[in-house]
């Protein structure tokens, strides 16, 4: 099973006309199972049968400090939608539909529930960030407490490397999902990529299962972000 994440960049806001469709082809080609795109418009990806989406961002208006339609030329902006190969078999309410989106999917490794959220939307500008930073802690111990399979996904604007702190909103964040990790007894597969901020974190009791925690595609090449797949036997 493959499970990836990537933060397009808005996608639509680039001057290129086939800027769209080099990222749809990128992710067509890539094969799948559950993939979590963030900062994104609706995109043509043949290879799902399913999509879902957070709330869109208010059309033709100021939300939070930007007209969102003009930034992206007319499209729609999504914070969150989740990709999927199967059909999802239950949504979980969350405190900012806008940004986060909580879905349950059956798999061979039992019912998951894929959180899939952005942390730092105007990446350190406050009261944004905290706000967002809360709304995650609140939302993950919710629905682990109803189920342990919870998968945390999306761009958290963090690096948890010692070395690489400029590449996180502050310590306060990095140490708070730490700590929620732990107390939700879930493990970041990918927090030992360089220059990454983007994460997939698992139940600890699916570590046997994990193959490989890997880029799919670097960061400059499509987004400012790297595209980062983990795959479970």
């Amino acid at each position: 099973m493959k499970l990836a994440t990537f933060n397009i960049d808005w996608a639509e806001k680039y001057t290129s006309a086939n800027h769209c469709k080099k990222v749809e082809q990128l992710l067509d080609e890539q094969d799948f199972d559950f993939l979590v795109l963030t900062e994104t418009i609706d995109l043509n990806i043949s290879s799902f049968k399913y999509n879902y989406f957070s709330d869109q961002i208010p059309a033709n208006t100021i939300y939070e400090g930007l007209n969102y339609t003009d930034y992206l030329k007319g499209e729609t902006a999504y914070r969150t939608i989740i990709y999927s190969k199967s059909p999802c078999v239950k949504r979980y309410n969350v405190n900012d539909a806008k940004t986060s989106l909580a879905l349950e999917f059956e798999t061979y490794l039992g019912n998951i529930i894929i959180y899939a959220t952005i942390i730092g939307t105007q990446y350190k500008k406050q009261p944004f960030a905290k706000k967002e930073l809360e709304n995650c802690i609140a939302d993950c111990e919710k629905i682990y407490a109803l189920n342990q399979n919870l998968i945390i996904v999306g761009d958290l604007n963090t690096s948890f490397l010692e070395n690489e702190k400029q590449y996180t909103i502050n310590a306060e964040t990095t140490e708070s999902l730490k700590d929620l990790f732990e107390r939700c007894n879930l493990v970041n597969t990918t927090d030992k990529l360089e220059k990454n901020i983007d994460h997939i974190i698992i139940p600890k009791h699916f570590l046997p299962n994990l193959i490989e925690s890997n880029v799919f595609v670097e960061k400059g090449i499509l987004s400012d972000h790297k595209g980062i797949v983990i795959t479970l036997k």
